[in-house]
């Protein structure tokens, strides 16, 4: 009985200390992580079809607001910069 207590004890300390709030925010955030990305690829997909002011400021609006999420991450960096400058962008 004893050898029980300890494993169980041993057990729910090993689960409280590995479930850390950063264990479930990143759960949370790889989970949420692939729709926003899909979201920011069909604005840059856009863009790329039809290049012109609105659709270049729509994916730039996108990759922001991306990375500004706690999710977010620098994964566009390259595209957004690519994006800088928007007017004047028109393929009509």
């Amino acid at each position: 009985m004893k050898k029980l207590m300890y494993v169980a004890v041993l057990g729910m300390a090993m689960g409280l200390t590995s479930c850390g709030e950063d264990d479930v925010k990143d759960l949370a955030c790889d989970t949420a992580r692939g729709p926003l990305k899909d979201t920011v690829q069909l604005a840059i997909d856009a863009y790329n079809d039809n290049k012109n002011e609105i659709t270049c400021e729509a994916a730039k609006t996108a990759i922001e607001t991306y990375k500004s999420n706690e999710c977010g991450d620098d994964s566009f960096d390259t595209v957004l910069a690519s994006l800088s400058e928007c007017s004047g962008t028109d393929s009509n």
